[in-house]
């Protein structure tokens, strides 16, 4: 199975219009949205190191030669591809639990001589050898959530307010939304739509992303991407902290338990069932600059 898929820099303060004395879903969208536009341009052309670390929590039958734990140590470069709109996450992964990876593609050539777009889904479809259990993917961009909040994509969605709190001195309000329409932001490999839902956590005015977590159904496939976005002092811009990657396939032939464990626990009426988290941290953010077709890295 595969899918087609597809962070926040400081922004001047808005006007936010107000309904029971909290922001308005519409305002609250408005800023949400404003950001999003300019954190297109703020985000691309960086550079950052990750740390990927994946663990299988369940599995019936169970392979007993794959491991259950595997650490990946990678650079990873952020862009903005204007002319499809989408976000890229190309990753060079240098080491695997702890070990260098010799004979890997060099993907800062790449960059020099191929399109952006051409080299992401190289390295993905390469990337994805290091990847363990039987749930297929490819993808995994930290990013992929703000794809909402795009002008291309936002029409398609609802949006409602859930929950207002003040932290330090931002008011954040968390919008919920769910897909009503095609085309959809993902689809399956038969290029079928599938839908998404998920929360916003939104700092009121500024329009700043917090937090976003995108979720989606496929066949029996259960997936959850959650990411959390910190102030870079170094770059003065908010950007992805962590990343986690929920899988869980065979939810649908399940007694109805309410949480991943209880159902691990019941693993028993399963003839095939898996669970998989992946989390990912990222540091050192740098800026690289496109001269022609040459990049150079700024440490």
């Amino acid at each position: 199975m595969c899918w087609l898929l597809a962070l926040a820099a400081a922004m001047p303060a808005q006007r936010t219009i107000t309904v029971g004395g909290e922001p308005s879903v519409e305002a609250v969208l408005a800023d949400a949205a404003r950001y999003v536009r300019e954190y297109q341009q703020a985000l691309t052309y960086l550079v950052a190191d990750e740390q990927y670390r994946q663990q299988i929590r369940g599995q019936v039958p169970l392979i007993k030669a794959m491991p259950r734990t595997r650490a990946l140590k990678s650079e990873i470069f952020f862009m903005f591809a204007p002319d499809n709109r989408d976000w890229m996450a190309i990753r060079d992964v240098s080491e695997m639990d702890g070990r260098p990876i010799e004979g890997r593609p060099d993907l800062k050539t790449a960059l020099q001589l191929l399109p952006a777009s051409q080299v992401a889904g190289a390295f993905k479809s390469y990337n994805s050898r290091y990847n363990l259990g039987r749930i297929s993917r490819n993808f995994n961009e930290p990013t992929l959530s703000l794809l909402v909040l795009d002008d291309r994509h936002r029409a398609r969605f609802t949006f409602e307010r859930r929950r207002t709190a003040r932290t330090g001195d931002a008011l954040v309000v968390t919008l919920g939304f769910s897909e009503q329409a095609e085309p959809t932001l993902i689809r399956d490999l038969n290029l079928q739509p599938v839908f998404s839902t998920g929360e916003l956590v939104v700092e009121a005015g500024t329009g700043r992303i917090r937090r976003a977590v995108l979720r989606v159904t496929i066949g029996a496939v259960n997936m959850e991407f959650a990411t959390e976005y910190v102030r870079d002092a170094g770059l003065d811009l908010w950007v992805p902290a962590s990343f986690r990657e929920q899988y869980e396939d065979g939810v649908l032939g399940m007694q109805a338990q309410s949480t991943p464990a209880a159902r691990r626990n019941n693993l028993g009426t399963q003839s095939q069932y898996e669970e998989i988290i992946c989390d990912a941290t990222y540091t050192n953010y740098r800026r690289f600059e496109v001269l022609g077709r040459i990049k150079k890295l700024h440490y």
